[in-house]
């Protein structure tokens, strides 16, 4: 799960959990602009031709492919 998928799921877990009418209506708009926001750009490896979301890339088991026979 990605770091903007966490951030989506606490919210609505806060949104279905909150008792507050005005708790609810911050987080109903702070979803709302979470649907708004741009897509994640994609990260590629600067040691193998891998490409992925930021956070995979800087966890991935990198091995150099580009030198590899």
């Amino acid at each position: 799960m990605t770091a903007r998928e966490r951030l989506r799921m606490h919210l609505v877990q806060a949104l279905t959990r909150s008792n507050s009418p005005d708790v609810r209506a911050h987080i109903r708009a702070a979803l709302h602009e979470w649907d708004d926001l741009p897509p994640t750009s994609l990260d590629e490896c600067s040691s193998c031709p891998h490409v992925g979301l930021p956070e995979w890339i800087v966890n991935h088991d990198c091995k150099d492919e580009r030198s590899d026979p």
